[in-house]
């Protein structure tokens, strides 16, 4: 079960790469255009490399495309994802594709779990960026840890999931590959879904009264509410790690944060993806008087905690 929420929202010399094992199929095998399959191999070796498990098994792989596809949304690819199960690196190149990506964002993914991973990045490549090998590597690294179920850390926390270090460093930190080790245990010689359905809730590393400054400061949200959304995030959060939510359990997530029941966002959004968004606009518009803040920022505060 999808939350509202979620959906509501969005060449360079590189270290050589381990030799994969290949018995080992990968846990997400992303589809890549081969234009920028080839333009960034190196890069997308190194990454590889970087994302193993605590036995060095390979957690992701890359495959060339001859498609390059494009969508109006990231709802559009989600939609895509759920129906195919093709995990897929896009590329947004003009404005009206990925609408929903604004310029402050490099790159945008859907946030998986270690027991139920994302398949679904897009890199912004319409904005005014140099897109460097280091630059490529550093984003989609960062992007392909939120598929997996790393969220964002702040203050000092050394991390490629930290704004402040994310082009700092090269490729992913030894902290990143003590995260990694956690959350995928594995020694066995090829991984399955029903494996990773053993594994334990994922860690939550945001302390809450820190992300409650966060959210605060960057979305206009009082004290009180920014305390109050961080509570219910945080514990959704460790919640649905290890299991469905009941219909109930959504509802009081959509009130509480949204002003608005499951079931009704539900149908707005159902409504949206067939062309017609007035019913999502009036919710967005509820979301905002309910938060005190403006559309503008639930739109951003959506895509922050749940896109990127």
């Amino acid at each position: 079960m999808k939350l509202l929420i979620v959906l509501l929202l969005l060449a360079s010399c590189g270290k050589p790469p381990a030799d994969p094992d290949p018995s080992y199929p990968g846990l997400i095998t992303y589809n890549v255009p081969t234009e920028y399959y080839n333009k960034y191999k190196s890069q997308l070796d190194w990454i590889s490399s970087d994302i193993v498990s605590l036995t060095g098994k390979y957690l992701i792989r890359f495959v060339p495309n001859d498609s390059d596809p494009k969508y109006e949304t990231t709802y559009n690819a989600l939609t895509e994802y759920y129906s195919t199960n093709e995990a897929w690196i896009y590329f947004k190149e003009e404005k009206d594709q990925f609408t929903n990506v604004s310029d402050g964002a490099a790159g945008v993914a859907y946030v998986g779990s270690p027991s139920n991973p994302m398949g679904v990045i897009v890199m912004n490549f319409s904005i005014s960026m140099s897109w460097t090998g280091h630059n490529f590597r550093q984003v989609l690294n960062h992007e392909i840890l939120h598929n997996l179920g790393f969220r964002h850390t702040f203050e000092d926390d050394y991390s490629i999931m930290n704004y402040d270090y994310i082009y700092k460093v090269s490729g992913v930190t030894d902290l990143d590959t003590e995260r990694l080790a956690e959350d995928f245990p594995f020694s066995m010689e090829v991984v399955t879904i029903k494996d990773l359905e053993k594994i334990g809730a994922a860690r939550e590393n945001i302390d809450s009264d820190k992300y409650a400054i966060f959210l605060g400061g960057n979305y206009g949200l009082s004290e009180s509410r920014a305390q109050t959304i961080a509570k219910y995030l945080l514990s959704y959060r460790k919640l649905a790690s290890m299991r469905d939510l009941t219909a109930r359990e959504k509802d009081l997530l959509t009130h509480g944060i949204l002003g608005f029941g499951f079931e009704k966002g539900m149908a707005a959004l159902e409504n949206y993806l067939q062309g017609d968004q007035n019913a999502l606009d009036d919710l967005i518009l509820e979301a905002a008087d309910k938060n005190e803040i403006s559309p503008e920022h639930i739109q951003e505060l959506f895509g922050e905690i749940f896109l990127k």
